[in-house]
């Protein structure tokens, strides 16, 4: 069972810094489990129960989060992007020119309720992170550290700024940042518009206030 959106190797050398010394952080919206390959103590949270199940993690919803406030002394974590890997469609293509690489595709089925891969960008995508921004706010320890790896993408020839609305929503719920990471990536080069992707990503390092 592969899941279509790890984090990418370039970005763990900065989780490894930003975390060191830490072994109680969570990731709520955890995959496959790869932020374990820098924390292996780290709690993984994951809503597909197939994908929860290849690093044991804990089947939840990032928006109700099962833990006591004030749980985690570090958050670190990468929501959906609400780009074209939301396409709910399993497939329409009669000659496959295209290689699908969608949330949809790679589980094989429709995704669980609640699940923000399912969501274009938009106001329901908006309003679920802002739900779980204030539950990420709620579960980390006085000045607790919220890493947030986000990206922006391109919509009909123009950049879609949702790495901006991400960390001015994580400022809302009551988060100051500290620095902002851009690393450079190898981006998915899938799909009719393959060469039309932003280069890199972005890791906002935020604290509790």
């Amino acid at each position: 069972m592969r899941h279509p959106a790890k984090f990418s190797k370039e970005l763990l050398p900065v989780f490894e810094k930003h975390l060191k010394g830490l072994s109680d952080v969570l990731d709520p919206f955890g995959g496959t489990g790869k932020l374990r390959e820098v924390v292996p103590t780290a709690t993984i949270m994951e809503i597909e129960p197939e994908w929860a199940s290849l690093s044991g993690a804990i089947v939840g919803d990032a928006t109700a989060m099962p833990f006591a406030d004030k749980s985690f002394s570090a958050v670190c974590t990468s929501p959906t992007y609400g780009n074209r890997m939301a396409d709910s469609f399993i497939d329409h293509q009669p000659k496959k020119k295209y290689v699908r690489n969608t949330y949809t595709h790679a589980i094989g089925r429709k995704l669980t309720k609640g699940n923000t891969g399912c969501l274009q960008w938009g106001e329901e995508y908006r309003r679920m992170h802002e739900q779980a921004w204030k539950e990420v706010h709620r579960v980390l320890k006085p000045n607790g550290l919220f890493l947030l790896n986000i990206s922006n993408h391109i919509r009909n020839k123009e950049e879609v700024k949702v790495s901006e609305w991400h960390l001015a929503a994580a400022i809302a719920v009551g988060f100051k940042l500290v620095k902002e990471e851009r690393i450079a990536t190898k981006r998915q080069k899938m799909g009719e518009h393959a060469e039309a992707r932003v280069d890199h990503e972005k890791v906002y390092v935020l604290k509790k206030v």
